[in-house]
């Protein structure tokens, strides 16, 4: 009989009790490992003094009890500057939902907006439609007669609904009360607009040629228009009167 020392029968031991230890203990902290993960703890020979250990499979083994117990670090907000939300890749993320912070700038752009057009229809005094004032007549002489005269019935009452439309258009607008078909109104008389100024002037060199007296005659109307026709489909946003209307028939809806 081959004589072993107790130094190598002790070695035995150890490798002989950590093969059939060591599966049950990756078993209980990684339950749901693959079916293979037993058999590849496993291939371990104590016929001789050498140890074939698979290294692949024990490899793979070893990276899946390291996911389960150690989950893969992530940079809280906490950590995200001013500087990475400037340059990161939050630089070319378009904001597909408007609430919270995202529509705080609708406020300030929809009052602005609506004060302007206030401003707009008080043509000759205070208030709309003021009739038998140089600015009424002006209006009526020199743009509804000679660029809206296929319009039907007189041109004065054309320009008094013009002038009704954008003063009290503006108040609902900056007021954010019945919003969506004030903005359709104002959007209407915008566009009015544009094509009188387009008849009138024409493009004045767009986009590149240089405008005489620093007249930018068609752009005004046509962003005008533009912010318009967003509080048509949007809404009048936070702080507006619609919101609190729909927050009281939404809560009795439900």
């Amino acid at each position: 009989k081959m004589y072993r020392s107790p130094m190598t029968i002790a070695t035995m031991a150890l490798f002989a009790s950590t093969a059939l230890v060591l599966p049950a203990t990756m078993a209980f902290v990684a339950p749901s490992a693959p079916s293979n993960l037993h058999n590849s703890l496993l291939p371990i020979s104590t016929s001789s003094s050498s140890i074939d250990i698979d290294i692949n499979n024990n490899n793979h083994a070893a990276r899946y009890a390291s996911t389960r117990l150690l989950p893969p670090l992530q940079m809280s907000k906490d950590d995200e500057t001013t500087w990475d939300r400037i340059t990161g890749p939050k630089l070319f993320k378009t904001v597909t939902n408007w609430q919270g912070i995202h529509s705080v700038p609708l406020v300030p752009l929809r009052i602005a907006t609506g004060l302007l057009m206030i401003h707009h229809g008080s043509e000759g005094g205070i208030g709309p439609a003021n009739f038998d004032t140089p600015q009424f007549d002006g209006f009526v002489e020199y743009v509804l007669g000679p660029y809206f005269g296929f319009l039907p019935g007189p041109p004065e009452v054309w320009s008094a609904i013009h002038d009704y439309i954008e003063f009290y258009g503006g108040i609902c607008l900056a007021l954010g009360f019945l919003t969506r078909p004030a903005a359709l109104s104002l959007l209407g008389t915008m566009m009015g607009a544009v094509y009188f100024h387009l008849s009138a002037v024409g493009l004045q060199g767009f986009p590149l040629g240089h405008v005489e007296s620093y007249s930018y005659d068609f752009e005004e109307p046509m962003l005008y228009a533009l912010i318009f026709l967003m509080f048509w489909f949007n809404g009048a946003g936070p702080l507006s009167v619609d919101s609190v209307i729909y927050g009281a028939i939404s809560e009795e809806e439900s």
